[in-house]
């Protein structure tokens, strides 16, 4: 017969838990250009997301992957429009 042991989180493992959650939406969510560091830490949090990126560092300055979930080519089209204009 095997027991299933039980974890109970402390509160500082949910403290730690939603810190690291709250990162993770913060990456997802809102920052259309991440680091490597950043994209390492997503994939590990949730491999899924690997399909909502893509590997732009050769190609900006901005990071290392291009987060589809937040880039919007209207709004690049427009900021290089700025830019032409000066």
């Amino acid at each position: 017969m095997m027991i299933k042991q039980i974890k109970v989180m402390t509160e500082q493992d949910q403290y730690d838990a939603l810190q690291e959650y709250n990162y993770f939406e913060m990456l997802v969510n809102t920052k259309e250009y991440i680091t490597k560091d950043e994209y390492e830490f997503i994939i590990a949090y949730d491999p899924t997301e690997k399909f909502n990126f893509s590997y732009v560092g050769d190609y900006s300055k901005m990071g290392d992957y291009l987060n589809f979930n937040v880039y919007s080519e209207h709004d690049h089209d427009k900021r290089q429009l700025e830019m032409e204009r000066g």
